[in-house]
């Protein structure tokens, strides 16, 4: 993968370079180059006029450098069809964005920040990080949404056909990742900056059509997209990660779909961006008065594009509105942006009414997924209704149609498997392989489970499985929760403190109170007190901060007395008690 990714970073550099010089592509576009499927072709799409008019005027049929064209009608749309189907793991993994990110890491010259050791007291150096709980941990939905709005904007305005415009943005772009990689560890440019982010959550949803899931691996393992380095000791591939975002969407993409549902900004993501893709082929058609503009790509190759930003922004059936293209964009923008976000709020609403009509209420977490699932299905269909159509449309009619074809069936399938899946159908999975464990020592009557295996049973059935241990004694039932738990923190499924809300539900169902979750955590503190110490910017209850207190009092204890070279079992039995 990292020749991969090397490949793919070289070839768009060399895409950037040929926006500013680029002898060879304009012989493909010339209008007597009867051989070549780029070159304008009015006998197929446009009017008996014969031309392609903004406004009123015809757009001279001219040879043009297809640079633009590749990257705008045939590159995005393939990113967006990967990330549908593939996922955001596939996507950030190829990403040039992504990997020209991590150069100061690669190069080892990230800022750093001096801390004291809370172990041994000691100042030392570490990178530096973005907190969850900081302004921008919070808000930075919000940030990249708007980043997104004015990239499209400013696409529109500058980019669409000049290419150096585009070289030079692609180029900053490639230097703010960069700058980013240095102030921050981690993948910070992907899950605070990245305008591309938002269109990962809205397109990837809790699972893509054919990404993995990471929760149903055995843990602990190298996940999705995750940062990994290979050590030079082993040749094999391990975890880098510095908990930059917790969760984290690189590491367990359905983790953090539910657990993020409710973040600010979250609904305007996921509304507002099917409001963009309305809204932004829509402004083709008013700008230009007509869809032969779009349609065939001229937009891709119109001149001074730059000079034309004050120009006339509306024209509407031969009718022009005296308002500049720079601010005319803009409105477009914003009205579908209000109707789509309004539209998704109102549905989540009706969606509740309808289903506690039906006698089945769901909750409004529930409610806010699927009205979601809704949006990202028609975002996927009203993209490639446009997108990628001015390069698609140069193709015979068969391939054509089955394109359109495989565009609806995809995004049908999508739709119909992420629809009905909630976040505790989530946790059931995760907790699955643990629960087997627990099982496992139980020895169970090979006749209750029919004939099958543990292993074959799916997560619904070894839930409800074990709930039998209701029926054994407080000890048995104590011990499994406890073997649970143990079992979820060294998987890196929860933290000792997402441990409490992620088990609540197993708690019920074995008849455990929320006090033994605490002695089980105190527990697993004094046996294993490694798993519990892995720092995490999370709020604390004060019962769960004195049981991770406890657990890092006596890792720090051992690890001392390691290293004095006492040992370590010595203490042990004073440090439980």
């Amino acid at each position: 993968m990292h020749s991969v990714r090397w490949v793919l970073t070289l070839g768009w550099l060399l895409l950037i370079f040929s926006f500013f010089y680029d002898p060879i592509t304009p012989m493909f576009t010339h209008p007597d180059n009867l051989a070549s499927p780029f070159r304008l072709r009015p006998e197929i799409y446009l009017d008996p006029i014969k031309c392609v008019k903004i406004r009123e005027t015809c757009m001279p049929e001219q040879p043009f450098a297809m640079g633009a064209l590749m990257w705008w009608a045939m590159i995005v749309p393939a990113g967006i069809f990967i990330l549908l189907v593939l996922g955001h793991e596939f996507w950030r993994r190829i990403c040039p964005l992504s990997f020209l990110s991590q150069i100061p890491r690669a190069l080892g010259i990230q800022r750093r920040r001096k801390v004291i050791d809370p172990l041994t007291g000691e100042i030392r150096s570490e990178v530096v990080t973005i907190g969850e709980n900081s302004w921008l941990g919070r808000n930075h939905l919000y940030v990249q949404f708007g980043l997104f709005v004015l990239g499209l904007g400013g696409r529109i305005l500058f980019t669409n056909s000049d290419r150096h415009m585009l070289g030079f943005f692609l180029i900053g772009s490639i230097l703010c990742a960069i700058l980013v990689g240095y102030l921050y560890a981690g993948k910070s440019w992907c899950h605070y900056f990245c305008p591309m982010a938002p269109v990962q959550l809205v397109y990837t949803g809790p699972r893509s059509l054919l990404g993995s899931q990471a929760h149903l691996s055995q843990k602990p393992i190298i996940s999705q997209s995750m940062c990994r380095i290979v050590d030079p000791v082993t040749k094999q591939e391990r975890s880098a990660c510095v908990s930059c975002k917790m969760p984290c969407f690189d590491i367990d993409a359905e983790k953090n779909y539910w657990t993020e549902l409710s973040k600010p900004g979250r609904r305007l993501v996921q509304y507002g961006y099917l409001g963009m893709v309305i809204a932004f082929y829509l402004y083709y058609f008013l700008y230009a008065g007509n869809w032969d503009y779009y349609f065939t790509g001229a937009w891709t190759h119109e001149e001074d594009q730059v000079s034309k930003v004050l120009d006339t922004g509306f024209y509407i059936y031969g009718h022009s509105l005296p308002i500049p293209k720079l601010i005319a964009v803009f409105i477009t923008f914003f009205v579908l942006i209000a109707i789509t976000f309004t539209l998704g709020q109102l549905l989540e609403r009706l969606y509740r009414l309808y289903t506690g009509w039906r006698g089945r209420a769901v909750t409004a977490i529930q409610a806010q997924h699927a009205i979601f699932t809704i949006f990202t299905a028609a975002s996927f269909w009203t993209f490639f209704s446009y997108g990628a159509r001015p390069s698609l449309n140069r193709m015979p009619p068969m391939p054509l149609l089955a394109f359109n074809a495989l565009i609806v069936l995809v995004g049908s399938m999508w739709l119909y498997r992420t629809f009905g899946r909630d976040r505790s159908q989530y946790e059931r999975e995760s907790m699955a392989a643990s629960l087997r464990k627990q099982l496992h020592k139980l020895n169970l009557d090979a006749s209750l489970l029919e004939g099958r295996e543990l292993e074959d049973l799916s997560s619904d059935e070894v839930y409800t499985l074990v709930k039998v241990l209701s029926e054994f004694s407080q000890q048995l039932r104590l011990q499994s929760y406890t073997g649970v738990v143990q079992d979820l923190l060294e998987q890196n499924i929860v933290d000792a403190t997402s441990s409490f809300d992620f088990c609540r539900k197993l708690r019920q169902d074995l008849q455990v109170s929320d006090a033994d979750h605490f002695a089980a955590i105190e527990t697993i503190a004094a046996m294993n007190p490694d798993i519990l110490t892995t720092p995490r910017e999370t709020q604390q209850s004060p019962e769960m901060h004195d049981a991770v207190t406890l657990a890092k009092t006596i890792a720090k204890q051992l690890r001392h007395r390691s290293r004095t070279g006492s040992d370590p079992s010595l203490g042990h039995n004073r440090d439980r008690n």
